[in-house]
């Protein structure tokens, strides 16, 4: 998922559709902090604590405080009982858990007017649902720093965080890192042994599987939309689409490549200086759908026939791409696995994973799904 569809950033939505500024949510916590005594702060409990009050392990006090089945309720209340009287807050921030309280959980995407990412969003709030949690949704803007503002306001008022990291650097990142809130990352891959785990598709097979499918299906002269793109996510599905070439028996050097915005402007961009450059292009592999129905405009308005004069390739699997007329082949990520992988990460790491496993990668299949844009007489 690459497309770029810059919307609202610094925004928290929750599934009841109120929202908040995160800017103006971090404030109020630092309007907390000033009002400490003077004396300093009060040391934050801690769950090791709270299980040795009330007599139980660290994972049965963890599972307790989360609600999860197993427990049983006098074992749970005698749990709730040493959290209350030793001040302990399962977010480890500026919030106190009460006995009704779900667990709460941050989803941060970089942009959610994208269909993609709507569909992963939509994703995390069944799979929350399911599990009775709640399930805060916010939006990054791709920004570094807005992401950062987003994260440490999470960060006082959640249990756990799942988030698709923003262009590099990730410094903010890797210093949340440290917070007793565990974090997952999805669709980008983790670049820290702190964070809890990471959960992404297969990028480079599903660059390759696109490679095979484009020559099986006549390609003879190759272009990639996007392929300038800096996320991780976009290397691979590059590298992954040279290699699969490369298996065809067709080099690098004589694929093109254009194009390094995302969306549906930066598709048909990337197609528009791909006809210049490669005009005998013959097929064609958008780094995302959004790209994908953005070089199909622009190849249509440019009179060139899809799939007659070009076969065009795209990828994600967001619903749009079987809407249009060729509807568009795209290799597809599997958003329920997605999320539900990586809240089962998450849920492991807030009930007292091994910190051996931390740092863990769960790589999922992706599918290719042929439409007409492939589909010659």
């Amino acid at each position: 998922m690459t497309g770029r569809d810059r919307g609202e950033s610094g925004l928290l939505y929750t599934r009841d559709g109120s929202r908040t500024d995160a800017a103006d949510a971090r404030a109020g916590g630092r309007a907390m902090e000033r009002s400490t005594p003077a004396d300093g702060p009060a040391r934050t409990p801690t769950l090791q604590e709270v299980a040795t009050a009330a007599g139980v392990s660290l994972a049965t006090a963890s599972n307790a405080l989360s609600g999860r089945r197993g427990v049983s309720v006098a074992l749970r209340e005698r749990v709730l009982e040493a959290a209350a009287g030793l001040g302990y807050s399962r977010g480890g921030g500026s919030r106190s858990r009460s006995r009704t309280d779900r667990v709460t959980v941050g989803i941060v995407l970089p942009d959610v007017r994208n269909p993609a990412y709507a569909e992963l969003a939509h994703a995390f709030e069944q799979e929350g649902t399911a599990r009775d949690w709640s399930i805060v949704l916010a939006s990054s803007g791709y920004e570094p720093d807005q992401e950062l503002d987003v994260l440490e306001t999470l960060v006082q008022t959640a249990d756990g965080i799942i988030v698709s990291p923003s262009r590099p650097p990730r410094s903010g990142l890797h210093r949340l890192a440290a917070s007793p809130v565990p974090i997952v990352t999805c669709d980008e891959p983790a670049d820290s042994l702190l964070i809890a785990g990471s959960v992404r598709s297969d990028n480079f097979g599903g660059g390759r599987a696109a490679a095979h499918h484009l020559v099986d299906a006549g390609g003879t002269r190759f272009g990639l939309v996007g392929g300038h793109g800096y996320l991780p996510s976009t290397q691979e599905r590059r590298d992954g689409f040279l290699a699969g070439l490369a298996d065809r028996g067709v080099p690098a050097s004589a694929v093109t490549i254009a194009g390094s915005l995302y969306g549906m402007d930066g598709g048909q961009a990337g197609m528009a200086e791909l006809l210049e450059e490669a005009p005998d292009v013959d097929a064609v592999f958008a780094l995302s759908d959004m790209q994908a129905i953005g070089a199909l405009f622009e190849a249509q308005q440019a009179g060139r026939s899809i799939p007659g004069d070009l076969l065009l390739c795209g990828y994600d699997g967001i619903g749009w791409t079987q809407r249009l007329s060729p509807t568009i082949t795209t290799i597809r990520q599997d958003w329920p696995g997605i999320a539900a992988r990586a809240l089962e990460l998450l849920d492991e790491a807030m009930n007292g994973a091994n910190p051996s496993a931390y740092g863990s990668a769960r790589v999922l299949a992706v599918s290719l799904v042929e439409g007409e844009s492939t589909r010659r007489p």
